[in-house]
């Protein structure tokens, strides 16, 4: 067995778990440093004791000087008040030390950890906004070459629905007929519909979805408009502040991912992108759900900031 292997292994498994080892000690720390801090305490009482009896026996020394019965002078005074000092200060350095010492590694365990992980997530945003960016620009070659119908079919999976299509009519009066296609959840899309348990023991779906499909129509119009003005009057909205709004649960990616007003990379405004079961939602019926495709911008964060941070902390 190679012995360098191992031990790269091993050095390998403590960098990687390194912020947690180290918020582990320091959390272990502080506990350690509390109970020795109290440990102390008990014997604190001994020491001002000791002290208070040689004062006291100070105090003596200077009544009796001024009564001539003894010859001890103002710079004798002085200086065994500075020893007595110097000797109570040393005596709690020496009992409260190695608590106070423990705390303070256990701080800089602590914030050493919070170091690392900044580092990491600053990395990881910005290995993310490339990713991102390499996507959505192979979205774009891919709607500009083959079709929007296309794009949607490779990043939804959708299939065709085998039988009766449904006929509707469109803004013109002209009857036209909708095949139905499946659509499947991608990345942060949503379905609205009827909340309820899924395979997993969680939950699927909205709170807020009802069975009425006009109802969840103005629902979901008056939902994005509120956002809208609400990108504008704060400049940003995570993506997690829409679920909520909206009935679904939040994400851990809902937390950095959203939109910025008058993004480069964004539309520079925020569309649910809302999809029927047939491709086109206005045409529902009354307990239809409805596919929401959020336009979402990606990670708020700038990307050339993430890069100056990890520079900096490198």
């Amino acid at each position: 067995m190679n012995f360098k292997a191992i031990m790269g292994g091993v050095a390998f498994t403590l960098k990687k778990c390194s912020p947690e080892i180290l918020l582990g000690v320091g959390v272990v720390g502080v506990v350690g440093s509390t109970v020795l801090a109290c440990t102390a305490t008990l014997k604190a009482d001994a020491i001002l004791k000791e002290a208070e009896d040689k004062l006291e026996r100070i105090e003596d020394c200077v009544e009796l000087r001024e009564t001539s019965e003894l010859d001890y002078s103002v710079a004798d005074e002085n200086k065994d008040r500075r020893t007595l000092m110097f000797w109570t200060a040393g005596k709690f350095v020496r009992l409260y030390g190695p608590s106070a010492t423990l705390m303070v590694m256990s701080i800089v365990c602590i914030l050493s950890s919070y170091k690392i992980m900044h580092k990491r997530n600053i990395a990881l945003m910005a290995a993310y906004k490339l990713l991102e960016e390499a996507f959505t620009n192979y979205r774009k070659r891919v709607t500009a070459e083959l079709g929007e119908r296309a794009d949607s079919h490779f990043l939804y999976g959708e299939e065709f629905i085998e039988g009766e299509k449904r006929k509707v009519i469109d803004k013109d009066g002209n009857e036209k007929e909708l095949e139905p296609v499946l659509n499947h959840l991608s990345g942060f899309s949503r379905s609205f519909e009827a909340d309820k348990p899924d395979q997993y023991g969680g939950w699927t779906g909205s709170t807020q979805w009802c069975k009425v499909h006009d109802y969840n129509l103005d629902f979901l119009k008056a939902k994005e408009q509120h956002f809208n003005n609400m990108l504008v009057a704060k400049g940003a909205v995570v993506m997690n502040d829409i679920f909520s709004e909206l009935g679904y649960p939040t994400t851990d990616s809902g937390m950095v991912c959203g939109w910025r007003y008058k993004s480069d990379r964004g539309d520079g405004y925020i569309s649910f992108r809302p999809r029927g079961v047939d491709g086109n939602w206005e045409y529902g019926q009354d307990g239809d759900s409805i596919l929401l495709d959020f336009n979402i911008d990606g990670v708020i964060f700038d990307q050339n900031i993430a890069r100056k941070e990890l520079k900096k902390l490198s």
